[in-house]
């Protein structure tokens, strides 16, 4: 049924505005249509008794109106109401009798009526139409909500095995890894609550995740930590990364570096650069201040933080730089542009 309406031109211009030139055909099918009903009542029009002036046009009206269109129906219906009156009910002349006028009465109750529900079939059809698009598009997006929410599990998953992991090779005792393991599963599950927290199509700023990640250590709005750049959206993947690397960051600071000590700073800046094949670059550089001389590590050797920036920051493409001078620690971390919001989770 669904296919036998959809060649009717009525229906098809539900969805698709038809061309001029198959309107125009349409308004010159239903002249057509008109035409022989004409001729087909003044043909008959001796055998027939009186009282039927309008025998043919019903079926004109009706087929113009559900087959070629509305409009074209009502086309038909003026063209047949005038005809009837003009040719079999006074025959050479418009009569204004009551009798006339309530046969032509009678005749616009009919066609209206019929008219009407074609109306309300089309726009039945029309709603239907919508329903199964909307129906449609829900289950494309459930779809691809399944498929990110697969990518974003597998990804999780895999960092929740490198975490426990490096935990196990630089964890001293059994109290020591729990801890570690604690905060570093909190940081990963405020990373994603950020990116739950996000509607559809929005993308989280990077200072957003900045902000929540070094939450925990009491310096954000305090003059100890100053963070500057541009804002830049990032989001997938990428959020968890910076989320996990900036945990470590303030928490190795909060050991060992700056923030260990009460006059000790922070500051992190990030800038969009032009690396040298001319590819967009974020750059990011932590840098501490006013704490205790860093001790590099031995050559070789690397603690938790070292190894899990290095290792999960591939994942997204990115590297990073660690210097020692004697101000405080400097880490340099290089990300590509094209990376901050990847059309899917990186593996």
């Amino acid at each position: 049924m669904r296919a036998f309406l959809q060649r009717l031109p009525a229906f098809a211009s539900v969805q698709d505005r038809l061309s001029t030139s198959k309107l125009i055909a349409t308004y010159v099918a239903s002249l057509i249509v008109f035409a022989v009903a004409l001729a087909v009542r003044a043909w008959f029009d001796s055998v027939l008794p009186a009282g039927f002036p309008f025998l043919t046009f019903f079926p004109a009206v009706i087929i113009c109106g559900f087959v070629f269109g509305l409009r074209q129906g009502l086309m038909v219906a003026a063209l047949s109401g005038l005809s009837a009156w003009y040719f079999f009910i006074s025959p050479g002349r418009f009569d204004f009798s009551i009798g006339t006028l309530l046969a032509m009465g009678l005749y616009l109750f009919v066609v209206t009526t019929a008219l009407g529900l074609i109306y309300l079939l089309t726009s039945a059809y029309r709603h239907e139409i919508k329903a199964r698009e909307e129906i449609q598009r829900l289950a494309e997006q459930q779809e691809v909500m399944a498929q990110e929410l697969d990518h974003r599990l597998k990804n999780i998953f895999a960092t929740i095995n490198a975490i426990i992991s490096l935990s196990l090779k630089n964890a001293s005792n059994a109290e020591e890894l729990a801890a570690r393991l604690r905060d570093r599963l909190t940081a990963l599950g405020r990373s994603n609550l950020l990116l739950r927290g996000l509607r559809e199509g929005e993308d989280a700023t990077l200072q957003s995740v900045v902000l929540q990640a070094l939450e925990p250590f009491a310096i954000v709005g305090t003059p100890r930590f100053t963070a500057s750049g541009p804002r830049v959206p990032i989001g997938g993947q990428t959020v968890v990364v910076l989320s996990l690397i900036l945990h470590e960051l303030g928490t190795n600071a909060a050991k060992y570096g700056a923030l260990s000590v009460g006059q000790g700073q922070v500051s992190l800046t990030w800038t969009i650069e032009i690396n040298d094949s001319g590819a967009q670059e974020l750059v990011m550089v932590w840098r501490e201040t006013g704490g205790p001389a860093p001790r590099p590590p031995e050559a070789g050797s690397g603690g938790f933080g070292s190894t899990l920036m290095k290792r999960v920051i591939a994942g997204v493409r990115g590297h990073t730089d660690i210097i020692y001078p004697e101000t405080g620690a400097e880490v340099r971390l290089t990300l590509p542009v094209d990376m901050l919001r990847p059309a899917a989770p990186p593996a």
